[in-house]
Formats: C-alpha cells, sequence, structure tokens
C-alpha cells in the first residue's frame, strides 16, 4: 500500500461507496465490524493478503458473486490493479499543476456566473466553454489528489468528494453529472440549463467557491503559493493579433493525433520486447511529435476563441506537470510548455517506459488537441469577433497556472 494513513482509505472509501452504494455497505459493513477497515494491520492491502482473507473462514463458503465484489471493492480501497501493483503516486508538481487549473478554472465559472442575474439570458455557448474547462481541469485535480501520497493532500480530497455530493443535485440542474468515479461530465444537451441554474450553482459562495478553497490548500501543501488568477483580457487585447484559424487547428489535432499514436506504438514495441532501442529511430519519431506539438501550442495561443487557447494552456500545463519525467527521455520543456529534443545519446529502452509507458502523457495530449479542434469548430460565438463575447472575455479568461 503506498499510502499508509487514514486520509488515503477515507479518500479511497468515499469514492468506492459512491460506485458502489447499497452494495459496499452490505459488503464493507458486516466485514468490518470484526476486522476495522478490511484487517489493514494483518493484511498490509496487498494481493497475497487478499488470497488470505478469501480463503479465510468468513469468507470461503460465500457465493462466487459475493467473493468478486469484494475482491473488487478491497482492490479499488487499496488502489491495486489485478496484477498487484499500486497506482502510480503523483508528484508534488503535477498535483500542484493540477490544483492550479481547478483553481483558477473554479474563478473563472465563478466570475461567469456572478455576471450573470436570476431570470435573465445566459449565452450557452459560452457557458459550455467555461464549463468543460472547469470540468476538465476539476477531473485533473482529483485524479492527482486521489494518487497523491501526502496526508494533507489526501485529507483535502476527501473534502472536495464529499462537497461534491453536497452539490450533486445543483450541479445537474447546471448541466454536469457526477459520476460514480466522483468526477464530473459535462451534458452534451444543455438546452434546459438557466441562468438561475448556473448562478445558484457556481456563483458568489456556491461550488465553485469551495472548489477553488480545496484547490487553494490542495496547491500550498503541494508546494504552491495557493494563489490563483483566471485568465484576463479586454477586448482590445483579443482583437489584436488572434484570428480565426480553426483549420489549422482542426489539421494540427490530427496531426497530433497520427503522432502520438506513431509514438505509443514505437513506445509499446519497445517495452514489450518486440523491437530493439535505437537512438537513431526514436529522435526521428519524437522530434515528429515535438514539431506538431509545438505548432499545435503556437496556433492555440493565436486562436480568437477561448475555449481553444485554454485547451493549449492545458496541454502546456500537462508538459510542464511531467517535466522531470520527461527528462529522461531526452526532453527539455521550457518554461511555456514547449519541448525541444536534448541529448538522447543516453536514453535507453528503461527511460522511454518510465516516461511514456507508466504514464499518460500522451494520452492527454492528445486528447487536448482533440477537445480544441472540437471548440475550434463550434459556433462561431466562441471566438471574439462578436462584441458580446469581447464584454465577457475578462471575466472568463483562457486558464492560466500558477507556479510561484
Amino acid at each position: 500500500m503506498t499510502v499508509g494513513n487514514s486520509a488515503s482509505m477515507q479518500l479511497r472509501m468515499a469514492q468506492v461507496m459512491t460506485k458502489y452504494g447499497s452494495q459496499y455497505d452490505s459488503i464493507y459493513s458486516s466485514y468490518s465490524n470484526k476486522y476495522n477497515t478490511f484487517n489493514t494491520k494483518k493484511t498490509g492491502g496487498s494481493l497475497d493478503a487478499l488470497n488470505k482473507l478469501l480463503e479465510g473462514s468468513r469468507l470461503k463458503n460465500k457465493s462466487a458473486e459475493y467473493r468478486d465484489m469484494f475482491s473488487e471493492l478491497y482492490k479499488n480501497i487499496y488502489g491495486l490493479s489485478d496484477d498487484g501493483s499500486e497506482e502510480t503516486v503523483s508528484s508534488l508538481q503535477s498535483t500542484k499543476s493540477a490544483s492550479a487549473n481547478a483553481g483558477s478554472s473554479a474563478l473563472n465559472i465563478k466570475n461567469f456566473a456572478d455576471s450573470l442575474k436570476y431570470g435573465g439570458e445566459v449565452d450557452l455557448d459560452i457557458y459550455k466553454t467555461v464549463a468543460q474547462n472547469f470540468v476538465d481541469n476539476y477531473n485533473e485535480m482529483i485524479e492527482k489528489v486521489g494518487n497523491s501520497d501526502s496526508q494533507n493532500v489526501l485529507q483535502q480530497g476527501v473534502y472536495m468528494v464529499n462537497q461534491a455530493k453536497v452539490y450533486s443535485s445543483a450541479l445537474s440542474r447546471a448541466g454536469i453529472t457526477l459520476g460514480s468515479d466522483n468526477k464530473l461530465t459535462l451534458n452534451s444537451d444543455l438546452s434546459k440549463v438557466t441562468a438561475t441554474n448556473i448562478k445558484s450553482t457556481f456563483g458568489d459562495m456556491g461550488f465553485a467557491s469551495k472548489v477553488e478553497q480545496r484547490a487553494r490548500n490542495i496547491n500550498q501543501y503541494s508546494g504552491g503559493s495557493g494563489v490563483f488568477a483566471a485568465g484576463g483580457y479586454s477586448s482590445s487585447d483579443t482583437l489584436s493579433g488572434k484570428v480565426d484559424n480553426s483549420g489549422t487547428i482542426k489539421s494540427l489535432s490530427e496531426e497530433i493525433n497520427s503522432r502520438t499514436d506513431e509514438f505509443s506504438s514505437y513506445i509499446d514495441k519497445i517495452s514489450s520486447g518486440e523491437k530493439e532501442f535505437d537512438a537513431e529511430e526514436y529522435n526521428t519519431i519524437a522530434k515528429s511529435f515535438i514539431d506538431t506539438y509545438n505548432k499545435f501550442l503556437s496556433e492555440t495561443e493565436n486562436s480568437d476563441k477561448v475555449g481553444v487557447s485554454s485547451k493549449g494552456v492545458a496541454a502546456a500545463a500537462t508538459t510542464k506537470s511531467y517535466k522531470f519525467a520527461l527528462q529522461r527521455a531526452g526532453f527539455v520543456v521550457d518554461k511555456n510548455g514547449k519541448i525541444s529534443l536534448g541529448d538522447t545519446s543516453k536514453v535507453t529502452a528503461d527511460d522511454l517506459k518510465y516516461a511514456f509507458k507508466n504514464s499518460s502523457y500522451i494520452e492527454k495530449i492528445n486528447q487536448k488537441a482533440k477537445q480544441a479542434s472540437s471548440l475550434a469548430n463550434s459556433a462561431s460565438a466562441m471566438g471574439y469577433n462578436s462584441n458580446k463575447i469581447a464584454n465577457y472575455a475578462y471575466e472568463i479568461g483562457a486558464i492560466y497556472n500558477v507556479y510561484a
């Protein structure tokens, strides 16, 4: 078990309880009455220990269905995969980055909600952009917090998932669904969402404020300053130098998809032993990915759509959070999240597996590119060529990370 403290157990149990509901209550309660938290002290949270429990007198004669459910609950609580390995522990840097993103996007959606009037009108295209940013960054924070080895960070995660449950009905009215894994999903149909729904859910002292506070605490416990800022642009700023480059964004997204597939396939073959590591071949594949990625960041910076810009910022933040892992693969990450290929003469197959096979970095970059492409080709009202959008720009901005 990676984290031997009560906060880790509480977070995992809160997540499992949400997912399994009454089934969890039945199995967990009946068993833990005699063996506290699945007999933590004796088991230590391993597959070996699980097998001993299953063969013990209290479980041996239970039905196969009951034993299977017990096994699934046990592995979820202790963060074990089917091969017995534990979940990857989040670095303080990645947790700090994720909390900064979440705090900033919470500020953005709060500002947007506060700008609305109860019973008034709401531009759902704008809301969709702001809400999707919030959902993406909230989910990223929950994921990083759940894999943290900091007791303080984990405790804040417990508070956060419980707070989300309290607001689940309000979130539903605002077009957001709280899933069984404690993550949020923005509904595809927002036609019934009203200004009142949004304002009452995310306005002053609402859910966004709760998220901002927890994100601030998590950021501080991860070595950050706990100070967030919503991205802000004046209308003159946004109209100067910004272009409608939707076609280019779509093309680059497709190219990133192709490059990431190629890169992932290469890493898989190296990891399985199907292919021997060859430095020259690796340099060619890596440089192809890097060049496309850097072009994508540059184009998102120039986009006249806040959603596209924010996805570029999120991709850069993701890269910065993986900075030290990527260094092992010869990647050099600058302060803006762009990449160059450094000295790869000492890179080994094990370094590539560490940087890419054991992380979801490539998948996340591909995801951000797809999201940017989708936003770039959505309604034109999401751009800054409308006075109404320009007026909102200062409030909703793009998501910026605070690393102070």
